[in-house]
């Protein structure tokens, strides 16, 4: 027996779980790589200033970008994994849902730039930074889920990658024309970068799987419904990870916002491989709901979730020192934000796997509840603390909402199991 367990281990080869699963924490990565280039870019290239007003001004659409699609991403990963034979279809509707909704809420989010924010970039900048916030990337993220719901990881992991790579080629590329930094220009480049992504990533669908089936796509009527669930649950429980840099422009101004997005920044580049992990793996805990096969493959995630966010928090703390030599002046408070956010990613990780589990349970509304909740508690910690304790409200208010979420979602998740096959 002892000589035969190497021969197991050489002789084994993952199956399209483990395959989707390795290729989106790939493509993550890769993501992260880039993403982490484009924050270098254009924040050395912007200054802490108008990096910070900038990037407070992105974070106005995406608050509500998770409506934007009106969940068609998870409706599209339930459809697919459960008929393949839908996917086109389903392709088509997350487009048209996309330009549906997504038109109509940038509509109303520049009406609430130009009406009630007092900061913010310009308008015609602010329109160019709407439409790819709440148009383009949640088309390509559609893209993206339609890859993974038909089991083609390394389709998937193409997909992810292409927004970030668009706006990194664009702000190079107006870097090398000699234009200045200002937020305007940095507008610009985060278009254009997003027009090319969507456009590769339509060209990438087409490969995989072919173009969108426009006839045999849901009514209106039936994909709202549908959607809504999955709209609610991703305003829920993504915009609590973006309202802290808007309220911080608007109450204590753009030079606190860039330090600190800076660093909120470096620190979700380490949280993306948790989100690529669950996102990979979606699909398939759907597929295998109501089975026993559905809680091995859960427990898996949630070791490798948990496992990756301690190392990932204990990476933190290890590169806080070395960040503001990254971005040059104005950074020079970045590093300690990054310190007191490290215990994030471990938290991010229990938060996130045991809400997946009631996504993969036909639970959204439990989830829904839970995170509705988390964001509330997230609102009222950052407009009491704020301007009380500056940024170090905002780190508070983020910690304390992931650890309240998580251990709601944990009570909910250990105390109903799923039924055997």
């Amino acid at each position: 027996m002892s000589g035969s367990w190497p021969r197991r281990f050489s002789a084994y080869r993952p199956g399209p779980l483990g395959r989707n699963t390795l290729m989106g924490s790939g493509g993550l990565v890769l993501r992260a790589v880039i993403q982490a280039i484009y924050l270098l870019v254009v924040s050395r290239w912007l200054g802490a200033s108008d990096f910070g007003l900038f990037a407070g001004s992105v974070a106005v659409a995406a608050i509500v970008a998770p409506l934007a699609n009106w969940g068609t991403p998870l409706l599209l990963t339930r459809h697919v994994a459960r008929n393949p034979e839908s996917s086109r279809a389903m392709w088509a509707t997350a487009l048209s849902q996309t330009g549906r909704v997504g038109g109509l809420l940038s509509v109303l989010v520049l009406a609430l730039a130009g009406f009630v924010l007092r900061e913010h970039v310009g308008l015609w900048a602010m329109a160019l930074v709407v439409v790819a916030e709440l148009i383009l990337v949640p088309a390509t993220q559609a893209a993206t889920s339609q890859c993974f719901a038909l089991e083609r990881g390394m389709a998937g992991s193409i997909s992810i990658c292409l927004v970030p790579a668009g706006r990194v080629l664009a702000a190079v590329a107006m870097l090398a024309a000699g234009l200045d930094g200002s937020p305007g220009h940095a507008a610009i480049a985060h278009f254009v970068g997003s027009l090319g992504g969507l456009a590769a990533a339509l060209v990438l669908v087409a490969i995989v799987d072919g173009w969108p089936a426009w006839s045999r796509r849901m009514r209106t009527g039936p994909a709202t419904r549908e959607g809504t669930p999955y709209a609610i649950g991703g305003l829920v429980g993504t915009s609590y990870l973006e309202l802290d840099k808007v309220l911080m422009l608007q109450l204590l101004g753009a030079a606190i916002v860039g330090p600190y997005t800076a660093g909120f920044r470096v620190v979700g580049v380490l949280v993306m491989p948790i989100a690529a992990l669950i996102g990979a793996t979606l699909p398939r805990l759907m597929a295998l709901h109501q089975t026993s096969g559905q809680a091995r493959t859960y427990r898996a995630v949630l070791v490798s979730a948990v496992g990756y966010g301690l190392l990932a928090s204990l990476a933190t703390l290890a590169l806080s020192p070395f960040v503001p030599a990254l971005f040059g002046p104005g950074y020079e408070d970045t590093a300690r934000y990054v310190q007191w956010l490290s215990p994030w990613p471990l938290l991010y990780a229990l938060h996130h796997s045991a809400a997946s589990a009631l996504t993969a349970s036909d639970r959204q509304g439990q989830r829904i509840r839970i995170e509705s909740a988390g964001l509330g508690i997230a609102i009222v910690l950052n407009v009491v603390l704020l301007p009380k304790l500056g940024a170090a409200g905002a780190v508070v208010a983020l910690l304390a909402t992931e650890a309240v979420v998580a251990l709601m979602c944990w009570k909910v998740v250990s105390g109903r199991k799923p039924r055997q096959a």
